[in-house]
């Protein structure tokens, strides 16, 4: 069958150029362009790219890809999108041919499809890489199931850019099992620089492969934008209020769809407190609210800023960079610190997405007034590796100060097209100098090796991420303790608290990461270890037992408020790091 004949009778649209050649690769695989590279815009059908050659099969019974599909994610939002939308094109061939195709997911918060047995398996990174090493407690003692799955499957590594260099090393490790395997691998992006396309790629097959990366001719089905771009020497806040500058913005502008981007959590918390008693202030939006927190979250702001809203009404949203991935929003006018060549694509992609006009204003971070002390770069802001020290490529900016390098990009270099043209936005992110961390992931795959051999029935030490994490349940008292009956406590002639049995189950829709040393520099007397034996919290912890990679709980008072998330206190905040910490969850 032909491209455009499958996709429109699934689809309901004709595929573009890129599309058509990817469905000719895929639906004549040879494992010599294994792994396939993509590299296209934001927007334009990648998800369909890979996908409609898969269900090509079904239709035409010959699977010469591979009978299985694993799908892997940065985050469970993204997982949540991606799994209804690919869902209903499993269920147009259903409709051609009647048989079923099965669509899973797999997270931390909705595991379906532990054993990745559905046809096509939506999942995040960390999911897979656990099932892979066969440490999924879900599955009790039938822990090959997972790699058996992984082993007859084709892997899909979408928004594969937004991942830390630790976890890029895993990325890099795994496809090398994969390819070497002979299981197909595809690898896709819109934003990743080529140094890190090269480091992901590095003795894979690399000199033989040819990616696939746009052409630069948009069909004629896509959306126009015209983005007009501007910086400013100001940031959002000054002596705990927002700047002159910002205010006249809104003010004048009471009548469009403004999102306000941050890049520190507590900086979007600052101006949410700020905003709060404007009529037009919609809501906040970032990493650390618990899951049933954050879910509502994204359904208000779909709602308001969704690409099938009927009556768009204008509003203030604010939110950190989880915006720029999962969340299928548009606005009109985007107020953004300044943040690393990819991250700045990806927020602009979030205006005037489905076309017309739009407006970028990119500003200072927070604390950003001191940014060069001496000729030198303070470091105090976050889209810093702070292990780099390469030299210096603007004014005294090192090689890892990526916002910094952004920011003498846009003053100096950068064209007024510099986010509609494809060419421009590809060289503005080919000056992050972005490479894998091997060294650090070495330890990790050791891990991962011996998690293989032996089975760990949960994967204590095994991380997809660089950083020590914790999960952190956020709950209200009334569900950590209950009182005991009236009769033991005539006996003891005291009232005991009992601890009440909390189910797994209900307790993730509670949960945050966290980084580790956000729990060690807290108080925290009143931290409970989740016992996953009994399904109960255990006693209260001193400072010195908190470990990483554990699950604590945590009563959800003077730590936690619907509307603003977990705060911090001003003791921690010169700890607290960027949202990157927080991102794959």
């Amino acid at each position: 069958m032909k491209a455009e004949e499958v996709y429109k009778n699934i689809c309901g649209f004709s595929p573009n150029l890129e599309q058509i050649e990817v469905f000719n690769v895929l639906t004549n695989w040879d494992t010599s362009k294994n792994p396939l590279f993509l590299r296209l815009p934001c927007g334009y059908g990648k998800t369909e790219s890979v996908v409609i050659p898969f269900l090509t099969q079904a239709i035409t019974n010959k699977w010469s890809l591979a009978p299985r599909m694993i799908y892997v994610l940065p985050t469970r939002a993204l997982c949540n999108q991606i799994r209804d939308r690919i869902d209903d094109y499993a269920k147009k061939v259903t409709g051609i041919n009647s048989k079923a195709i099965t669509v899973g997911i797999e997270h931390g918060t909705s595991s379906l499809d532990p054993l990745f047995f559905s046809d096509i398996c939506i999942t995040t990174f960390d999911q897979f890489l656990y099932g892979y090493a066969r440490t999924k407690q879900q599955i009790g003692r039938h822990f090959d199931l997972p790699a058996g799955s992984i082993a007859n499957s084709v892997i899909v590594f979408d928004e594969a850019h937004l991942y830390s260099p630790y976890t890029h090393s895993l990325m890099h490790a795994m496809m090398k099992i994969l390819v070497s395997s002979r299981i197909p691998v595809i690898i896709m992006t819109a934003t990743m620089p080529e140094s890190l396309q090269t480091d992901l790629l590095k003795s894979i097959n690399y000199n033989s492969l040819q990616p696939i990366s746009f052409s630069g001719n948009w069909p004629e089905n896509m959306f126009k934008r015209n983005i007009k771009w501007r910086i400013e020497e100001w940031g959002f806040l000054k002596d705990s209020a927002i700047v002159k500058e910002l205010d006249d913005i809104l003010c004048k502008n009471k009548d469009k769809q403004i999102l306000i981007v941050a890049n520190r959590i507590d900086t979007a918390q600052k101006l949410s407190q700020i905003f709060k008693d404007r009529p037009e202030f919609i809501s906040l939006i970032h990493s650390r609210f618990i899951v049933k927190d954050r879910e509502e979250k994204e359904k208000v702001v779909c709602k308001c800023f969704g690409k099938n809203v009927t009556d768009r009404k204008p509003g203030i949203i604010i939110s950190t960079q989880v915006c720029e991935v999962g969340l299928d929003i548009s606005c009109d006018i985007l107020i953004t610190e300044c943040a690393s060549a990819d991250a700045l694509v990806q927020r602009v992609g979030r205006t005037a997405r489905w076309g017309g006009n739009g407006e970028m204003i990119i500003v200072r971070p927070i604390d950003s007034e001191n940014w060069l002390i001496d000729g030198q770069w303070n470091n105090a802001f976050p889209y810093v590796d702070r292990k780099k020290e390469g030299a210096s490529e603007f004014n005294g900016i090192k090689e890892g100060e990526f916002a910094g390098i952004a920011w003498e990009y846009l003053k100096q270099k950068a064209p007024d097209n510099l986010f509609t043209n494809w060419d421009a936005m590809t060289d503005f992110c080919n000056t992050m100098n972005y490479h894998t961390d091997d060294v650090e992931a070495r330890g990790a795959l050791g891990q991962l090796f011996e998690s293989t051999l032996y089975a760990d029935e949960r994967p204590w030490n095994l991380s997809a991420r660089g950083e020590l994490y914790c999960t952190l349940a956020v709950v209200s008292g009334d569900i950590l303790t209950s009182e005991s009956s009236e009769k033991k406590a005539v006996k003891s002639k005291k009232k005991k608290i009992q601890e009440a049995q909390i189910i797994y189950k209900e307790l993730k829709r509670h949960f945050i990461n966290v980084p580790f040393r956000y729990l060690v520099n807290k108080d925290t007397k009143k931290l409970k270890q989740y016992d996953f034996t009994e399904g109960k919290a255990g006693d209260e912890l001193n400072k010195s037992r908190v470990k990483p990679f554990q699950t604590y709980i945590i009563d959800s008072s003077g730590h936690y408020d619907s509307d603003t998330g977990l705060t911090i206190s001003p003791k921690e905040k010169a700890n607290e790091t960027e949202e990157a910490s927080c991102l794959i969850l």
